[in-house]
């Protein structure tokens, strides 16, 4: 069965198990998500036993040469209004969207026509790659971490944080990726301290930390990195840091497997800062969820309960922060397996 074929069946299970007669979908990224056809002003209607997509007039020959397993309708009004219509024609009584997908707008005209709120959805058949999304998720996670590699040599004392950023981005999209998968952050010196650093001009100097975290999309599969180095010679407290994350790091690591709880990996990894002195300074959660998007479940945090599976890709990223004077963050990106990890963005 085709893969998108194979996931609209998956979402009618999951109807019947939330005992739901339909659920409609109005944003891109899922209606990609369940068909493989990635392009704007579509709305989708899936029912426990069949499924429409409603589209403007010169989208549906492109839609019906690509997917066959659908209903292709293009209306003469909008499509989230022949969507309505024809939950109205069906009858159905319990039909939902998720808000957490749509724009207040959608959501707000959802609302409005009776049909109810359900969360995650098509969010939890998304956290499960298989087939060809493990494939596009391996291949764009080793285009960024060869691009560390090509990129590193070339950081020189007096560049600026913007042209590292230009690198990376033309290195990635010379290797086949299609774009950032999120705004890239370089940080030099106290800059790397913040861990959601706005990209500046700011020049590098001698003696100072670099810390790159980036990623790129692949045939619409996010990847996420982050490496740090020091830029001349480490001072002690720089190496006593990067050691702690380091094996903090690898504790988390160690701690990926199917039938794992996601906060015990924070905890691995959180522990072991704690231990050696710097919980404080720890600011962020562990890790998250990657896919066709660059944050998507599960969470790995103090807090989360969702149990990993065999097929999700997360991130393990713990790091240090020091205000004024440096931060360190470690992460990759990894896909869970029955025994383990299979480390995806593996640099040399």
């Amino acid at each position: 069965m085709n893969i998108h074929a194979k996931r609209i069946k998956d979402l009618q299970y999951v109807l019947r198990q939330n005992r739901l007669d339909a659920l409609v979908i109005g944003r891109t990224l899922e209606i990609g998500f369940l068909t493989g056809f990635h392009l704007d002003g579509c709305t989708m209607l899936v029912t426990r036993s069949a499924a429409w997509v409603f589209m403007p007039k010169m989208l549906l020959e492109h839609f019906r040469s690509r997917v066959a397993f659908v209903n292709a309708v293009a209306p003469e009004g909008t499509p989230e209004a022949a969507a309505l219509a024809r939950i109205k024609e069906l009858k159905l009584k319990r039909a939902a969207f998720e808000p957490e997908a749509e724009t207040y707008k959608r959501g707000t005209a959802w609302r409005k026509a009776g049909l109810l709120e359900k969360d995650g959805l098509t969010g939890a058949l998304r956290a499960v790659k298989e087939g060809a999304e493990v494939e596009a998720l391996r291949k764009s996670c080793r285009i960024a971490a060869r691009a560390f590699g090509i990129v590193k040599p070339r950081i020189k004392t007096g560049r600026t944080e913007l042209s590292v950023y230009r690198e990376l981005e033309d290195t990635m999209q010379a290797m086949g990726a299609k774009g950032n998968s999120f705004s890239l952050i370089v940080g030099f010196g106290p800059n790397s301290a913040m861990p959601h650093h706005e990209t500046s001009e700011r020049k590098l100097k001698n003696n100072e930390a670099v810390l790159l975290d980036y990623g790129c999309v692949y045939d619409n599969y996010c990847s996420d990195i982050t490496r740090t180095y020091f830029h001349g010679k480490p001072s002690d407290e720089f190496k006593k840091v990067y050691s702690i994350v380091a094996a903090a790091q690898k504790a988390g690591l160690a701690a990926v497997k199917a039938g794992v709880k996601a906060r015990s990996v924070d905890a691995a990894c959180r522990n072991h800062i704690s231990d050696a002195g710097y919980g404080q300074y720890f600011i962020h959660g562990t890790g998250h969820g990657i896919g066709l998007e660059i944050h998507e479940f599960p969470r790995l945090n103090t807090t989360f309960d969702a149990v990993l599976r065999p097929g999700m890709a997360v991130t393990v990223e713990p790091g240090i922060y020091l205000h004024g004077k440096f931060g360190v963050r470690i992460e990759d990106s990894v896909l869970v397996t029955r025994t383990g990890c299979d480390i995806l963005t593996r640099t040399a």
